[in-house]
């Protein structure tokens, strides 16, 4: 299972010139979100195209706040108690967005949090499934490769792949260059051959 994050916490962009308040997670418009835990619904906002558009604010009972932002439907209102795993809405593209995607953020005492840690710890487990409904772009559960690949290089991901795949060309390059000498004892086709096996096999691995 894979969540993409495509906006980090306190990322600084044209999009978040001040930092970013929370994370963005990429998924389809229409995706189940599910509350991470139990708690009343503080708020019920649509803060208009220059905010997180229609979005749910949570009371959490341990203390915190869950924030939902840029939903297309909302199934909650204020003072609702809700348990966790309960649909509070659907994803969507709502307010200052760039394309389909929930946004995710968390208050404590009244400060913005890093919420990464709860995506982290949740993502590999029962939780997320209660949180993302099974059949999201999140948890990648694609009828096919295409449909995964499509995600990953049509849906936004191409920046971020190109970005990690830059950063590993140093260690590709070392690894080439071991493949080729080895190799090219053999046959100087197969060295040259070896080297295009090792940057293919590491894009790959990087998606």
């Amino acid at each position: 299972m894979i969540v993409r994050i495509t906006s980090k916490y306190g990322e600084v962009s044209n999009i978040h010139p001040t930092g970013h308040k929370g994370v963005d997670i990429a998924l389809n418009e229409g995706t189940p979100l599910r509350s991470i835990a139990d708690g009343v619904v503080q708020r019920v906002v649509d803060l208009g195209i220059d905010n997180i558009g229609k979005g749910v604010i949570v009371q959490l009972e341990n203390g915190k706040q869950a924030i939902y932002g840029h939903m297309s439907v909302i199934s909650v209102s204020e003072g609702q108690y809700i348990h966790k795993g309960e649909v509070i809405g659907l994803s969507g593209n709502t307010g200052h967005s760039t394309g389909p995607h929930l946004h995710f953020g968390m208050k404590d005492n009244g400060e913005f949090i890093d919420p990464t840690p709860v995506v982290d710890q949740t993502v590999n487990q029962s939780l997320w499934n209660q949180f993302i409904e099974r059949g999201s772009v999140s948890n990648n559960d694609y009828p096919t490769i295409w449909g995964y690949l499509g995600e990953k290089f049509i849906g936004g991901g191409l920046e971020n792949w190109v970005t990690n795949y830059i950063m590993a060309v140093p260690f590709l390059v070392g690894v080439s260059i071991g493949v080729w000498g080895l190799l090219n004892m053999v046959n100087s086709k197969l060295a040259t051959w070896g080297v295009g096996f090792v940057m293919v096999l590491g894009g790959i691995a990087i998606i």
